[in-house]
């Protein structure tokens, strides 16, 4: 067995690149954008001005917006002509862009593209400086990108959307910039509401030469509002996909707690590439239903005691109770012979050494957190591990299955396992910590019993409580009850919300212990974290953010800065995490390309935090338990 470090890692942001870089072997200058003839723009233009004003085609887009489920959106396609759309995809080829990856997303996008004459957004205010590179300025004569930019921006586009969508009045600002999604990329589920959005649209330059289908992912998903849930939570399943077809312009009124959606994982080897753009109300007053903003999307991840949020994340707690004090006893927090005893049914025995339980507590001390491999006994891990593989077999997550067109949601959420949303806020399978019947036999009957009886009779015994007094020499003072989840490939993941940290009233330590495959060619792929499924803390922002400018960066700084602690997947592993009331933690989404699910029973307990904590942000020293003996 090994006790080994997680990964204290500062994210920083790639270079600008290509945005086609992944797909191209040749990265031209700007510069040649200028060859694009002028007549190729002023064709652009021509059409622009022409498109989409006959009344009898006005009046059908009307209608179709506001018969359109789950939510008011239409589509006009083709928006331009063939010859003028591969004109602005060609030039855009040329066009640099940023990675950008949070908790909600990873995608490339470009520095903003609003024209000159619109009113910017306080972000391009700030980043216009030295962004030559990322914009359409610069290049001798008009282009075709650059007339399409313009005409985002300009009062005729306004003209079209408020008119089919009878919006009301907009804004001259609006908000441009290109997006690709890779392989791999994704926006998890929101609403768009930020400041004075009104209206968000999608103009679509996908691959031209064969129609985009739904096996290449990358659709936008439609989300209804839940009935029966919180106000302002979505369906935990989208109602409706869109295709991301080229040459489409796809728009929707931005609304509290009604325009959810998301963009599906990208599959195959084509990038999902746009222009996307909102228009905006002339106030806060003037956006739709302001009344309902502290529903939105936003308010609920940021306001700490939101609550929609609070509500929603609570009912995610075993029914048999919620957090509870620790039960003092004689011994108070000393290993006791028993003890030792019934650990060792479970735990590898290197674990339950005094030495090796010093040296741990030693390498937490310093770093406030630990990561101990091969922890369980082989025999104990490898009956949960056969079974999770099980499973992932039947729901269609094994490395030899046929990957469906779209997502079935509901895999897996049988025989005692259900879905745990709203998708705005996290998505994964629980397993109750109480059945009323006995288990039925099946492969998820048998993962969910294994883990069941795992965050039963060893995380939630006091024997379990007082090893990891041992090894943290912190005393708990109460106890979350243990949740056992499962994420699957495709489909799971946790948001940063900051309700969490409302109840919290001291420190909190987190304890997880996780499988996945076992097998050798994983470990690296984990390691990697580009299929996701690690948890990360990250520093909690301190700026308030009812203002409209605050809003609207929030998560512009979170992949700049950087997690405080990234603990990626690991089989058979326990880690544990001293946390404050300024660490946020998630689960960043598990891509469809993940070797197998993650399972895992994740245990909380409030601690007193020590007076002085390690403010050391290196590479941690790794320490390796062999029989008790150290190893450098």
């Amino acid at each position: 067995s090994e006790c080994g470090s997680a990964h204290r890692r500062q994210r920083q942001p790639p270079p600008p690149r290509c945005l086609l870089a992944s797909f191209r072997d040749t990265r031209p200058s700007l510069a040649a954008m200028a060859v694009v003839s002028n007549e190729a723009a002023q064709k652009v233009a021509e059409g622009l001005s022409k498109a989409w004003k006959d009344p009898k085609i006005s009046e059908r887009l009307r209608t179709e917006f506001a018969s359109a489920q789950p939510f008011p959106h239409v589509m006009l396609r083709p928006f331009l002509g063939d010859a003028e759309f591969r004109a602005v995809r060609e030039e855009l080829q040329k066009v640099d862009a940023t990675q950008k990856e949070t908790d909600l997303f990873r995608f490339f996008q470009t520095q903003d593209f609003a024209p000159g004459g619109a009113e910017r957004s306080p972000k391009r205010r700030r980043a216009e400086s030295g962004a030559e590179a990322s914009s359409t300025s610069g290049v001798a004569g008009p282009t075709a990108l650059q007339t399409l930019c313009d005409f985002f921006g300009s009062a005729d586009f306004r003209e079209l959307c408020s008119g089919i969508s009878q919006c009301g009045e907009l804004s001259e600002r609006v908000d441009l910039a290109a997006q690709i999604y890779p392989p791999g990329g994704h926006l998890l589920c929101h609403d768009d509401v930020i400041g004075t959005r009104k209206v968000s649209f999608i103009y679509y330059l996908t691959d031209p030469e064969e129609e985009w289908k739904a096996a290449d992912g990358g659709c936008l998903e439609l989300y209804a509002a839940d009935r029966d849930g919180y106000p302002g939570t979505p369906a935990n399943r989208p109602a409706k996909e869109v295709l991301p077809l080229s040459n489409a312009l796809v728009f929707f009124v931005v609304e509290p707690g009604k325009s959810f959606h998301a963009v599906r994982e990208v599959r195959g080897e084509r990038a999902r590439i746009s222009i996307q753009g909102w228009l905006h109300a002339p106030s806060l007053e003037a956006t739709k239903s302001p009344d309902m903003r502290n529903i939105a999307t936003l308010q609920q991840i940021l306001g700490p005691d939101a609550p929609s949020a609070a509500g929603a994340l609570s009912d995610s707690a075993p029914a048999e109770g919620k957090e509870k004090a620790v039960d003092e006893d004689a011994d108070g927090t000393r290993l006791s012979a028993e003890d030792i005893a019934h650990l060792s049914s479970w735990m590898a025995p290197e674990y339950l050494k005094d030495e090796q339980m010093r040296e741990i507590a030693g390498h937490f001390a310093e770093q406030s957190y630990v990561m101990l491999t091969e922890i369980l006994r082989k025999d104990v891990a490898s009956e949960i591990i056969g079974a999770l593989l099980e499973a992932d077999r039947e729901d269609g997550f094994g490395p030899d299955c046929k990957e469906p067109e779209v997502p079935q949601y509901e895999a897996g959420a049988v025989d005692g396992w259900s879905v745990v949303g709203p998708p705005h806020l996290r998505r994964f399978l629980q397993y109750p910590l109480q059945t009323a019947e006995a288990p039925a036999g099946g492969c998820h009957s048998k993962l969910g019993a294994r883990m069941q009886h795992l965050a039963k009779e060893l995380v939630g015994s006091g024997a379990f409580r007082r090893w990891l007094y041992a090894c943290t020499q912190l005393e708990q003072r109460s106890a979350e009850p243990s949740l056992v989840r499962r994420f699957r490939p495709g489909m799971d993941y946790t948001v940063a919300v900051h309700a969490s940290l409302a109840t919290l009233e001291r420190a909190e330590l987190d304890a997880t212990l996780m499988f996945t495959t076992d097998a050798a060619e994983a470990k690296d792929v984990w390691a990697s974290e580009e299929v996701g499924g690690f948890e990360c803390y990250l520093e909690a922002d301190d700026e308030k953010t009812e203002s409209v400018e605050a809003q609207e960066v929030y998560r512009g700084a979170m992949d700049e800065e950087g997690p405080l602690l990234n603990v990626p997947a690991t089989c058979n592993a326990l880690s544990i995490v001293l946390r404050d009331r300024r660490t946020l933690r998630f689960m960043k989404y598990l891509s469809r390309d993940a070797p197998s699910s993650r399972v895992d029973v994740s245990a909380r307990f409030t601690v007193d935090a020590p007076e002085e904590e390690s403010s050391d942000d290196g590479e941690p020293e790794e320490i390796a338990a062999r029989s008790g003996a150290a190893e450098e």
